[in-house]
């Protein structure tokens, strides 16, 4: 059995702040907007970590590198969770690859046949995407997050990665959503 889906559109670093981040990625890279959410506890009808219930709460700031999605996130507070696992509390450093799963039972299969644990498994509010991080770091070097397709969220992303293309220096850096 193979993923459902194989082409990683996401990287994600884990950051300790997130307005600090920002500002030294567009430096470094020239991209924007980045788009900012902060997802409280309440926005997700489920957590589990390692198979236990869990929590996430983090801020979030998502900018386009061509078809290169960026994800900086930042984790709020201090809890058991795929975040802090790979990263220690307060440092950067990068965390996960991200792809669409088109069956994501099955793909969180996939990865446990090949002995890999499910860090976080969750899904957003309504009906939202559901989403798995997937711990792969002893074998790949980061964890691999899974993100149930959706239509919504597809044309949300794609709607940010046009605006990336002509975005400049002088136009808004930070679009919170």
């Amino acid at each position: 059995m193979n993923p459902t889906n194989n082409s990683i559109f996401q990287k994600a670093w884990v950051v300790s702040n997130l307005e600090q981040a920002i500002t030294d990625w567009s430096a470094a890279f020239n991209i924007g907007p980045f788009y900012v959410a902060e997802y409280t506890p309440e926005v997700f009808s489920s957590i589990t970590y390692r198979g236990q219930p869990g929590k996430l709460h983090m801020k979030t700031a998502i900018a386009h590198s061509g078809d290169l999605q960026i994800e900086l996130v930042e984790p709020i507070g201090s809890y058991p969770c795929a975040f802090f696992d790979v990263i220690e509390q307060g440092k950067t450093g990068f965390h996960h690859v991200c792809y669409w799963s088109d069956d994501i039972d099955a793909d969180i299969n996939h990865y446990k046949q090949q002995g890999f644990e499910i860090a976080n498994l969750g899904q957003v509010v309504g009906d939202g995407p559901r989403f798995a991080y997937v711990d792969a770091f002893d074998k790949l070097g980061c964890m691999i997050e899974l993100l149930e397709r959706k239509e919504s969220t597809e044309k949300v992303f794609a709607s940010w990665r046009e605006a990336s293309k002509s975005w400049t220096a002088d136009q808004d850096l930070i679009i919170k959503l």
